[in-house]
């Protein structure tokens, strides 16, 4: 049997196999970094004040797209000062500080979520508890509430439906949407009289519609 050609490896040089210090992390230092390990995505409901439930799959995949696909690279993109109240960048995000007036409502909402008391206070200290956009065009105009800690974003929750800062233009019928998972489930305690959403309707009509059903007589 005839011998094979003899194959004689290519001389790499003493450094070659390691990799070249010129090439350097695609991150830029001091860019915002975004943390989801407190992040709460189950909708809750604290009556007549706000809840953060979607009003359809539709809505749900709308923001869902929305943030990833276009906020979360944007607002990861930029250093703090980039985006801070008062800048172009942060206006377009509408990033801000969570105001006095508005805190009390943040801090039941976590608390709702159950955030030890010790947990919330040192998320209060200083004015480190912001909101930004969690899309972009107002589609919906759904919010995402975080706490900043040196440049980490810890995200806490979704403000679906606009109603930390409660504005008639943004919420719309996002008081009550029809699909409400413990209405339709036959488990709401609070209609037809209770419901938050009541004060929002005319309440004689809502009444009567639930006299009403589809099923056959």
């Amino acid at each position: 049997m005839a011998q094979g050609k003899k194959v004689i490896p290519p001389n790499l040089g003493k450094n070659k196999t390691l990799i070249d210090k010129k090439v350097k992390s695609p991150y830029a230092y001091g860019n915002l970094i975004v943390d989801f390990s407190k992040f709460k995505l189950t909708p809750i409901c604290l009556r007549g004040k706000f809840n953060n439930h979607f009003k359809d799959n539709q809505h749900f995949c709308s923001v869902a797209a929305g943030f990833l696909g276009t906020v979360l690279p944007k607002i990861t993109s930029h250093t703090y000062g980039e985006v801070c109240e008062g800048s172009s960048e942060g206006r377009i995000l509408h990033f801000h500080t969570i105001d006095d007036s508005h805190r009390k409502t943040v801090r039941e909402i976590l608390e709702e979520y159950n955030f030890s008391k010790q947990t919330i206070d040192q998320m209060f200290e200083g004015k480190n508890i912001f909101d930004f956009s969690a899309t972009l065009g107002h589609t919906y105009a759904a919010r995402i509430i975080c706490h900043k800690v040196d440049n980490v974003l810890h995200l806490l929750f979704l403000d679906t439906n606009h109603h930390v800062y409660m504005n008639e233009k943004y919420v719309g019928d996002s008081l009550f949407y029809e699909d409400c998972p413990t209405y339709i489930s036959g488990n709401c305690t609070y209609m037809p009289g209770d419901c938050f959403a009541v004060s929002f309707l005319d309440e004689e009509k809502v009444k009567e519609a639930l006299g009403y059903t589809n099923s056959p007589q």
